[in-house]
């Protein structure tokens, strides 16, 4: 162990939380007593079902589990363990004999480490040790994985997604589409404030950016938790609104957004600022190409604009 480098993860290990499963309850005891030694919390299980039916409610750091056992065997019981929880370090403990349900349970189970029974106690305190170290620094990589992704993700102005995050969105909608009776499609709308440039004018290039925020902010609102929204360009949005009720239609809710935005004068940096939105929106089907729908939707809203803004429009 490189004591320099493992240091830090040293307090995190001793607090990590042990399933251990055999279904002879004095092979459990002694490693309940042995791993103890290293103030591990330690939850032991005769049982393979007992101890599936607690995966499903709690995590664990790293599961050791008998190879030979009665209701199911190691090989089976750790690929289940894996599905609930992927991340958890898992040991088999193994007999001479047992090489081909060891290579299974290494195939399927996916296990970490393999040890002959009967275990030395040194020799498995070091190896736990080494993979609750080796799992922090997988965890801090994966934390550290999706906070990048997150951010790379969200538009640093407004913290909604941005397009790339919405294209994702729809072109995943895409594939499914809409098969359900009685449900209208998903749709992805497109929007902008109407005159932005004269707002910029009117109040400058900081206060202009804290109404694009006082936009991203009105959109969620009004809009529901499970709809999509993005920041496009400088003052344009984009929503993929997911399925609604086919009697609750798309020109009604774009109308209501609309409607609810312009609905009062807001007060921005002590300027006062009055927010038109034109919209424009394109169904979802099966099969459709992101850059085709936003397109199309680009269309929709020209045409919209062209005939006086602060309105909505559906594309064809």
């Amino acid at each position: 162990m490189d004591t320099l480098n493992d240091s830090r993860y040293l307090d995190r290990t001793e607090a990590a939380k042990v399933l251990c499963l055999d279904d002879e309850e004095s092979v459990v005891s002694a490693l309940r007593r042995v791993l103890r030694t290293s103030h591990y919390e330690v939850i032991g299980f005769t049982s393979a079902s007992d101890a599936l039916k607690y995966l499903e409610a709690n995590e664990v750091d790293l599961i050791i589990s008998d190879m030979r056992m009665p209701e199911m065997s190691g090989d089976q019981f750790l690929a289940k363990a894996m599905t609930l929880s992927p991340n958890t370090v898992r040991i088999l403990l193994t007999g001479y004999s047992d090489f081909d349900m060891t290579v299974s349970a290494i195939n399927e189970g996916k296990i970490h480490r393999y040890m002959a029974k009967p275990w030395d106690n040194d020799d498995l305190l070091s190896t736990i040790n080494q993979e609750l170290i080796q799992k922090q620094r997988d965890d801090e990589k994966r934390n550290y994985d999706s906070l990048v992704k997150s951010l790379t993700a969200k538009d640093p102005m407004t913290g909604l997604l941005n397009r790339t995050a919405l294209m994702d969105q729809v072109e995943a909608q895409a594939i499914i589409g809409t098969s359900l009776p009685g449900v209208a499609p998903s749709y992805l709308i497109v929007l902008d404030i109407d005159n932005f440039s004269d707002i910029v004018t009117q109040v400058g290039p900081q206060t202009s950016e804290d109404v694009l925020k006082l936009v991203g902010r009105l959109l969620s609102f009004n809009l529901r938790s499970g709809d999509i929204i993005a920041r496009i360009d400088e003052d344009e949005f984009g929503v993929m609104l997911n399925q609604y009720a086919a009697e609750d239609c798309i020109s009604g809710i774009m109308e209501r957004v609309r409607m609810k935005l312009a609905s009062r004068t807001y007060l921005v940096r002590n300027h006062k600022v009055d927010i038109r939105l034109t919209l424009a929106a394109k169904a979802i089907d099966i099969g459709d190409q992101p850059e085709e729908l936003y397109k199309a939707a680009k269309r929709a809203l020209k045409f919209a604009k062209s005939e006086g803004k602060n309105r909505s429009e559906i594309a064809d």
